[in-house]
């Protein structure tokens, strides 16, 4: 394994985990979009869901009693079977398909929130079920959504606090859902271990950096950074597929 991609992998996460501190959520997507620009797609999915794994059961397991179980629970019971379902898309698809799709879904996670800007209605359980049965397919094809469902649990949640924990723990059952589909596919980058630990070791320094400098320097600044870095790197992507 060239040192080169462990360092970037690492570097990578370290910096997005800090824009997930300070913003609550995106680093991920980043994270995932930049993997893409190294990595083939079927190999940066699940190392992403390997590293984001544990960035995000880290939150859970700090609020675990701030999570909703009445939101995780429906949500869940769709994620296996729908992703088992869009799996041949994810084995048959040419990899410079699947990195258009990523891109695409990454703006579509960022400006579509970004532009609505108005609440978002409250789910019942079977809307849950249907978002998790939604997310669960596009979990395995294209990588990360999770700006696309933060404003659903934003808004099924009452607190700040109960929003972190409860949207951590989806996101964690979203990952392992990934990990256990690829695996079963064949598909699990075992021989990346390496930047998969650089990358776990990235995000625990920068959720310390960044809840270190979100007291410092306003969230506004941030979030501009984050919708150019994100714009850009996505456009990155699309033009060197089609290239």
């Amino acid at each position: 394994m060239d040192a080169s991609v462990v360092l970037l992998v690492g570097l990578a996460a370290l910096v997005t985990s800090a824009l997930t501190a300070v913003l609550g959520f995106g680093g991920g997507i980043v994270l995932l979009a930049v993997l893409v620009i190294w990595l083939e797609p079927v190999v940066a999915i699940p190392l992403h869901a390997a590293i984001q794994l544990v960035s995000n059961g880290t939150r859970a397991a700090i609020r675990r009693r701030d999570v909703d179980r009445s939101v995780v629970i429906p949500f869940c019971v769709l994620l296996l079977p729908a992703g088992a379902l869009a799996m041949p898309l994810v084995v048959r698809a040419p990899g410079a398909g699947l990195q258009v799709a990523i891109a695409v879904t990454v703006l579509a996670a960022t400006w579509i929130p970004e532009a609505l800007g108005r609440s978002v209605p409250r789910l019942g359980r079977a809307g849950w079920v249907a978002v998790g049965g939604v997310v669960g397919a596009l979990n395995v094809v294209v990588g990360a959504t999770g700006p696309l469902q933060a404003p659903l649990f934003r808004a099924a949640t009452a607190t700040r606090q109960a929003f972190v924990g409860t949207f951590a723990a989806g996101q964690v059952a979203g990952h392992l859902a990934k990990i256990a589909l690829y695996g079963a596919a064949g598909l699990a980058p075992t021989r990346y271990a390496v930047p998969a630990l650089a990358g776990i070791a990235g995000v625990v320094v920068g959720t310390a950096a960044g809840s270190w400098t979100l007291d410092r320097l306003s969230e506004r600044f941030f979030r501009s950074i984050y919708l150019v870095a994100i714009t850009g790197v996505s456009a990155y992507l699309i033009v060197d597929a089609v290239a």
